[in-house]
């Protein structure tokens, strides 16, 4: 089997945690992969299967959704910026650096107050109908006014108020930003500012739903490279070219149905077999096993999605630092690496794992697995027995197994834990009301920023801070960071912050899982973006 292996680590310049896409310029990589194929020429009409593990639950691109939803919705919606592209060992890493998307080119004052983005002239809705600066201006005012969680995005940016986006004409649309942000441009490269189409919006509105909630979540307004043919919930969405697309030419095949399995071993079997041409989310258990398939190609690059056993700092014994630094000494760190990750994933060593710009864990982190160091904390916190419970999703088997190995291990140095295995409706009700004591969960932020990452996941009072960490320094490390303009300084503000965290121990950092896509040979094209979220206008297949 062919099997791909990026270089050791990806360096990502700063912003954001919650989303993007980008092409041109790795056409020329592409075209020499493809060229590079043993059975024949790729055809450009050729169609994909592509098997993901959940299913589309809605369309709206402002909304909370499952990963299925995000795909297409990434797919379908055109933002203003691309990110660029580089071929890592046959897989299209996105790189820092962005590029012309729904604008042809864009102009910056160097005070960073005014943005200027001229629009595509031919870019059209897969209606035919053209893409103007006025939908772009709706789109951003959703953003801003109407449904979902977006308008927590762009305070990141110093765009908040409608009053910030002006329309000159048709074809040019203006922002005008508070500040100069670090983050501006790759924020705007994010799935969640593809354009919307306006005047079909507006058609679907009424009075007790203005932003059209009702009708985007069943239908697009497709501005990108593909249009939905078909949603077919619970079974697949065939996803076909936007004609209206301004780059349609370049696209690499000739659609892509997805379809939803949930059963990973089902979708392994479905790769082997041929009926499916991609297969993603599959465990690292069944990747160790189709490595050695001759048929098959694992597309595997290190990534900053982080996996971490969360303690909640406010609830006793937890509330403790030494019972927590105790707990981190006993976590058989590497174990779960090897037995569960099957090696795909590499030591997070803190909030900033190393795939992401800034990881300082090779300097800070000291929790090496040792029983007798975890038990010397317990001892001088006072505590020579403590019992707590551990909540794990009943969907995700992999992370019962390592808190299998977390509960043996923390049993030797005198911790009791309960392992709860919760319906994942459960387990989220109970993580959003941030009432779980102890608790295995994962992240990976849009942008993969290393402040955009610290403060949703760490800073004080954030919905997301489940473990309910707080500390006034590392706050102001953050706040000051986040926007700091130069590089340097940003870099070791953020280190700052990753000491104090590290020492803190709100967490047990746990592992950086590999992004790991599976498929069949003769397939290439495969892309790691922002956000994660596969785009699939470099997708082809030979033969």
């Amino acid at each position: 089997m062919n099997r791909r292996i990026s270089r050791p680590s990806l360096r990502s310049t700063a912003c954001i945690a919650l989303l993007a896409v980008s092409l041109a310029a790795c056409s020329a990589a592409a075209d020499q992969q493809k060229a590079a194929e043993p059975n024949g020429a790729a055809s450009k009409d050729a169609k994909l299967t592509v098997a993901l593990g959940s299913d589309v639950d809605l369309l709206d691109p402002h909304m909370f959704r499952t990963d299925a939803a995000y795909v297409v919705t990434a797919n379908v919606y055109e933002p203003l910026l691309r990110q660029k592209y580089a071929d890592e060992a046959g897989v299209l890493e996105g790189q820092p650096e962005v590029e012309p998307g729904l604008a042809e080119r864009w102009e910056v004052t160097p005070d960073g107050k005014r943005a200027v983005f001229h629009l595509r002239k031919g870019a059209k809705f897969a209606d035919g109908t053209p893409v103007t600066s006025a939908d772009v201006a709706y789109t951003f005012k959703r953003a801003m006014l109407g449904p979902g969680y977006i308008a927590a995005l762009l305070p990141f940016v110093g765009v908040s108020k409608p009053e910030q986006i002006q329309t000159p004409d048709a074809h040019t649309f203006v922002l005008t930003p508070t500040f100069k942000s670090p983050l501006f441009e790759r924020f705007l490269t994010f799935q969640v500012f593809g354009a919307i189409n306006q005047k079909a919006a507006k058609a679907h509105s009424t009075a007790a739903d203005p932003w059209a909630t009702a009708w985007l979540k069943d239908n697009v307004t497709a501005s990108g490279a593909y249009q939905v043919k078909e949603l077919n919930r619970g079974q697949q969405a065939v996803l076909a070219p936007n004609p209206g697309y301004y780059d349609a030419a370049a696209l690499k095949n000739g659609g892509v149905t997805l379809k939803s399995v949930p059963d990973p071993d089902q979708r392994a079997l479905l790769l082997r077999s041929g009926d499916i041409d991609v297969a993603d989310s599959l465990p690292p258990r069944l990747v160790s096993q189709l490595k050695s398939d001759d048929s098959l190609t694992v597309n595997r690059i290190p990534s900053s999605r982080i996996t971490y056993l969360g303690m909640n700092n406010t609830v006793a014994p937890l509330n403790d630092k030494l019972v927590r630094q105790a707990i981190s000494y006993a976590v058989p760190y590497q174990d779960i690496i090897d037995k569960v990750q099957f090696g795909y994933a590499s030591m997070a060593k803190g909030p900033v794992p190393p795939a992401m710009r800034s990881a300082a864990g090779d300097q800070y982190w000291h929790y090496d697995t040792n029983a007798a160091k975890a038990r010397e904390l317990l001892k001088q916190a006072g505590k020579t027995h403590v019992t707590t419970q551990l909540a794990v999703r009943e969907a995700q088997p992999q992370d019962t197994e390592a808190a299998v190995f977390i509960q043996e291990a923390l049993r030797q140095v005198g911790v009791d834990v309960e392992i709860q295995k919760l319906p994942d409706a459960t387990y989220y009700k109970r993580l959003n009301e941030h009432s779980l004591p102890m608790f295995l969960h994962d992240w990976f932020s849009w942008g993969e920023d290393p402040f955009f990452q610290m403060g949703f996941l760490l800073k004080s009072k954030a919905f997301t801070n489940y473990a309910n960490y707080s500390n006034p320094a590392f706050d102001a490390l953050l706040q000051k960071g986040t926007f700091e303009l130069d590089p340097g300084k940003r870099d070791d503000l953020s280190k700052q912050a990753q000491k104090l965290a590290i020492d803190d121990a709100p967490w047990a950092f746990l592992y950086s899982s590999d992004y790991l896509v599976v498929t069949r040979k003769g397939v290439s094209g495969v892309t790691r973006p922002f956000d994660q979220t596969l785009r699939f206008e470099y997708l082809s297949k030979t033969g």
